[in-house]
């Protein structure tokens, strides 16, 4: 399971060779929106992809045990930003330089008597992924709840412990008008999601989505759209011993994608992929259980 794994273990290299609160105050002081923005707008968008793993939510009771993996994928133009110099550097300079995921290599400006201000590089991410588990339980009333749950690590690490919790829901709306035996579906839905990262970091998503696909008992494809919001905070000690915090939103609220899904026996699978930006690929397994149908009075 990989989940910001070049971000986490790097913090915890830092934080091995200087105090962590430091480390956040010499990397994300001045310039720390644009360099954790596409960390913010990767993460947000990968907890809100993936979440539908079918398009039918049929009318018997059924409970889903599923893996949700999601890959995204930056856009070029999130791996720079235009960094500026701190006031105390002369002369003061803007110049485009790495963000967290880009280039490795620091950008060096010269500066007045031989001085010079150096940006730190990013860590050059070309692929951020992680896997979630997920419970369904639908067929009631045409709607379906979802719930996330994990948690991992050492909570008495700075970074040692991960915790994630998610709540979703979908309802069909087209059962309202169309008839029974119809092979296209279209529902409605919401998902709520909260991460904890070590001491420091933590991520809030709420996302409002329309989903309309084709199919039957057993295959589906799927297209979805919606919009979402969320926050990446990050909190440390700074100079004084002030509590200084990075508050982050997502830049971009529109959400979209498409799906496949097929049921073999109790095994389920989905693929698909998101996005607009970044470019996220999600893939579904699981197993699906489901009551008995009624049988029909002759």
């Amino acid at each position: 399971m990989k989940y910001l794994i070049l971000f986490l273990s790097l913090l915890n290299y830092s934080a091995r060779c200087q105090n962590v609160n430091n480390f956040f105050d010499a990397y994300i002081g001045t310039n720390a929106q644009g360099y954790l923005q596409p960390l913010a707008d990767l993460t947000i968008g990968g907890l809100n992809t993936g979440i539908q793993p079918s398009i039918r939510i049929g009318d018997r009771f059924n409970v889903r045990l599923t893996l949700n993996t999601v890959s995204m994928f930056p856009d070029k133009s999130q791996k720079t930003f235009m960094g500026v110099t701190p006031d105390e550097f002369t002369p003061k300079t803007t110049t485009e330089v790495p963000t967290i995921i880009g280039d490795p290599k620091n950008v060096r400006v010269a500066g007045v008597n031989g001085t010079s201000y150096a940006f730190s590089g990013g860590y050059g991410i070309t692929r951020l992924s992680w896997v979630t588990p997920q419970l369904s339980f639908g067929g009631f009333f045409g709607s379906e709840i979802s719930l996330r749950f994990m948690t991992f690590g050492n909570a008495d690490t700075d970074f040692g412990k991960f915790s994630q919790l998610g709540v979703g829901l979908r309802h069909s709306i087209s059962q309202y008008f169309l008839k029974k035996d119809s092979p296209f579906d279209i529902n409605i839905g919401y998902q709520f999601n909260k991460a904890d990262i070590g001491k420091y970091i933590k991520l809030q998503s709420n996302y409002a989505f329309l989903q309309a696909g084709v199919g039957n008992k057993n295959i589906g494809a799927f297209v979805y759209g919606g919009y979402q919001m969320g926050n990446f905070d990050v909190s440390y000690t700074g100079e004084d011993n002030k509590t200084e915090t990075v508050n982050l939103k997502n830049q971009f609220p529109v959400l979209v994608g498409v799906g496949t899904h097929i049921q073999l026996g109790f095994l389920s699978l989905t693929l698909g992929v998101g996005g607009v930006k970044p470019i996220i690929a999600f893939g579904n397994i699981g197993f699906r259980f489901q009551s008995k149908s009624k049988p029909v009075k002759p």
